[in-house]
């Protein structure tokens, strides 16, 4: 068929339906929202409303449109798909960026949790390590924040002579 121009646009969906559906299954596509089979009645829409028989029969037209938007589709997906990536992975690198997990920092962390108090060492590992505030790590701790507060005071006063 090179006119589809005699046919409504409902008669072309019909009889390249299949058409799309082979464009899905050949470029391995998962469409479970049916967003491809979308793009491709829109991609077939567009070769109805553009063709012209001096260039050439609709078939190749309608093959060639629904083929490139899928291309197309799914690098956009990839990309987008890549761009959450990189985001997940730079915001997982921020939260595991403390110094308490790097290997050369290791033994100077776990030398300073022996010489701590308990409490002193849980005002060091949720207040410098963690970031939290006072008043985090006293609902966490189940205590005051000026208990917490103390904590850190004594864990200060450690650290300088274990430093110094």
């Amino acid at each position: 068929m090179s006119k589809p121009l005699d046919q409504s646009f409902e008669e072309v969906l019909e009889q390249y339906d299949n058409m799309i559906h082979y464009h899905i299954h050949k470029l391995h596509i998962n469409d479970p929202e049916q967003e491809f089979y979308q793009e491709g009645c829109i991609a077939l829409w567009e070769a109805y409303q553009t063709f012209d028989p001096e260039r050439g029969t609709f078939r190749q037209l309608a093959n060639y449109k629904i083929h490139h938007r899928f291309i197309d589709l799914i690098r956009k997906h990839s990309k987008a798909a890549e761009n959450e990536k990189n985001y997940v992975d730079q915001h997982a690198n921020l939260e595991d960026n403390s110094t308490y997990d790097q290997p050369e920092d290791f033994y100077l962390w776990n030398r300073l949790e022996k010489e701590l108090t308990e409490k002193q060492w849980k005002w060091v590992k949720y207040f410098i390590l963690e970031d939290l505030s006072y008043a985090d790590i006293a609902r966490k701790e189940h205590t005051t924040i000026d208990a917490v507060k103390n904590w850190g005071r004594e864990a200060k006063k450690r650290m300088k002579l274990l430093f110094a």
